[in-house]
């Protein structure tokens, strides 16, 4: 799988396949259903079938990840479209992990900053530098992984990763070069979401936030 071309299917667009295609639903009834306009159904719709078409055709993978969704009291549900900016974003704060201010660190661990970037309606309305915790500036060392282990899960890492949380208790977003699993699941417990990503730029990192395409690069993860 790692060397298809991939073509990434966001969970509005699986709902869309979903009600369509196996619920049978009429537009109006689908629409209805994700809380969504029903142009706005349509376009998500036609994106989904031209991307499984492509994938099927075309011999490509797909990925299910990203879309306006949160965790409800029912499970996952859609976030209305009146809460939502133009982006397919809410007011969020993104904290991206730098050595530099400017630039994407690669590692969460070893990062010496978070850059806090506030987006409110699909603009950057406040941008600061926040002081970070890394493994050079604790006191307790850093354990080499257990051959075969996944990063991240050795004693300390819980403590280690709250240390490096703690100046960004009120953002949802960490974004990071790359990070290993045991940190993720730390940010993961804590209420916030990881993006992992090969683009070093932090300007181009928030630009393709806001428009709904900076993807998730799993893969780097480690």
């Amino acid at each position: 799988m790692r060397f298809l071309q991939e073509i990434q299917l966001s969970l509005d667009e699986a709902e869309a396949l979903r009600l369509k295609e196996l619920e049978s639903l009429d537009q109006v009834q689908a629409s209805q259903q994700m809380n969504v306009s029903r142009p706005t159904f349509q376009r998500i719709l036609a994106s989904a079938r031209r991307k499984t078409a492509d994938a099927l055709l075309n011999g490509k993978a797909i990925r299910l990840e990203g879309g306006n969704w949160e965790m409800g009291e029912n499970g996952l549900e859609r976030i209305n479209e009146d809460n939502v900016s133009k982006n397919g974003g809410k007011s969020v704060k993104i904290a991206v992990i730098s050595d530099d201010g400017k630039t994407v660190s690669q590692h969460f661990g070893f990062a010496r900053q978070y850059v806090v970037i506030t987006i409110d309606n699909g603009k950057v309305t406040h941008k600061e530098a926040r002081s970070k915790a890394g493994h050079a500036t604790m006191q307790e060392h850093h354990v080499h992984d257990v051959p075969g282990q996944k990063h991240g899960y050795d004693a300390g890492a819980q403590s280690r990763h709250g240390q490096m949380m703690e100046n960004i208790k009120d953002c949802q977003i960490v974004v990071a070069g790359g990070m290993g699993w045991g940190a993720r699941d730390s940010l993961k417990s804590a209420g916030i979401d990881t993006i992992v990503t090969d683009i070093k730029d932090i300007e181009e990192v928030v630009a393709l936030y806001i428009q709904g395409k900076l993807a998730n690069q799993a893969d780097r993860l480690h």
